[in-house]
C-alpha cells in the first residue's frame, strides 16, 4: 500500500490522471483495475470516481500495487546530468520560464532536448505529478520564442487560452508582401513524406497572416497547425530559405523565427500577464 499526500501541484488533476503520473511504470490496465476493485481511498474513503479532482492535503492511498513501481521513474538531478545548456532567458518569474531556443535544439525526445535543459536550469526534484513543461511548441530548426509552465496551474491556464497569445514569427522568403494578406489552407499529414501537405478538405485550417514590420517578413498565426507558415509559404511557391523538407533555397539554416509573443485573456494569479509583450531578435 503507498500513501500519498497531494501538493499544491498535484491539484484539479483528476483522480485518473494524478495516478497516471504516479505510478508512470505501471501498465494503464493495473489502473483500470485499481478503479474496479476499488483499490484507491481518498481521505479514507474508497472510490472509483476517476474525475474526481485531487485538492491539496488530500490523503490518496492506492493498493495492490508493487511499491518499487512506485515513483521509480521520477525525475531527479541524475536525470539531466549530461544535459548541456545553450538556450538564453528572455523573462522568468515564478509562474513561467520565457527562453530563447537554437535552431539545433529540439523541444523533447532527444537526448539534450530543450525540456531536459530547462529542467535542469530550475534543478528540478521531481515530488508530485508535475512537471515543468512548454506550452506550444516550435520546430528543431525553428529559433526563438518558447514559453514554459513552472507550476501546475500556470501549465492548465496558459494551455487553455495560448488560441488568444498572438504569436509572431519572422522569415526570410522570396515572398513580395506590400499590404497584409490572410490566407486559409487545409492541411493534412503525409506519412510516407513525413511532412504536412496541403489538401482540399480537412480539419486541419491553417490561417496565416503575412505582413511586412521595420523591413521584416513577418507571419502571425492565426492558428496553430504544425508547420503551418512553411507549408503555406511553400504553397504560395515562396517557401523560406533552408527549408529544404519544403522546397527551399539551400542555406546553413532553417530562416524561422519565433519573435514575439503577446498574453492575453489570462485570469487570476496570471492576470499580470495580459498585454505583455515580449520580443527576441534572430540571429542571423
Amino acid at each position: 500500500m503507498k500513501k500519498i499526500k497531494a501538493t499544491f501541484n498535484d491539484q484539479g488533476r483528476t483522480l485518473f490522471k494524478f495516478l497516471i503520473k504516479y505510478l508512470n511504470n505501471v501498465p494503464l490496465s493495473k489502473i483500470e483495475k485499481l478503479f474496479r476493485l476499488k483499490d484507491v481511498k481518498i481521505n479514507g474513503k474508497r472510490t472509483n470516481d476517476k474525475k474526481y479532482k485531487i485538492k491539496e492535503n488530500d490523503l490518496i492511498e492506492i493498493y495492490g500495487i508493487d511499491n518499487q513501481l512506485m515513483n521509480s521513474s521520477f525525475i531527479n538531478e541524475n536525470s539531466y546530468s549530461n544535459i548541456i545548456r545553450n538556450f538564453e532567458i528572455i523573462y522568468e518569474d515564478k509562474n513561467i520560464l520565457i527562453i530563447n531556443k537554437d535552431e539545433k535544439t529540439a523541444i523533447h525526445s532527444e537526448e539534450n532536448s530543450l525540456d531536459f535543459q530547462v529542467l535542469k536550469y530550475l534543478k528540478f526534484k521531481q515530488i508530485d505529478s508535475f512537471i515543468p513543461s512548454h506550452i506550444g511548441r516550435i520546430d528543431k530548426n525553428t529559433s526563438g520564442i518558447v514559453v514554459y509552465a513552472k507550476n501546475y496551474n500556470s501549465l492548465v491556464q496558459l494551455k487553455e487560452k495560448q488560441s488568444f497569445f498572438e504569436k509572431i514569427y519572422i522569415f526570410k522568403s522570396d515572398i513580395i508582401i506590400n499590404e497584409k494578406t490572410k490566407t486559409s489552407f487545409y492541411l493534412e499529414k503525409d506519412d510516407k513524406k513525413r511532412k504536412m501537405k496541403v489538401v482540399e478538405k480537412s480539419k486541419d485550417l491553417a490561417i496565416t497572416e503575412f505582413f511586412m514590420e521595420n523591413n521584416k517578413k513577418l507571419a502571425k498565426l492565426i492558428t496553430g497547425k504544425k508547420h503551418q507558415i512553411r507549408v503555406t509559404l511553400s504553397k504560395m511557391g515562396f517557401p523560406i530559405y533552408g527549408d529544404k523538407k519544403y522546397g527551399g533555397k539551400k542555406d546553413f539554416r532553417l530562416f524561422l523565427h519565433s519573435y514575439r509573443i503577446k498574453f492575453n485573456n489570462l485570469t487570476d494569479e496570471l492576470d499580470y500577464l495580459n498585454n505583455k509583450e515580449f520580443i527576441c531578435f534572430p540571429k542571423w
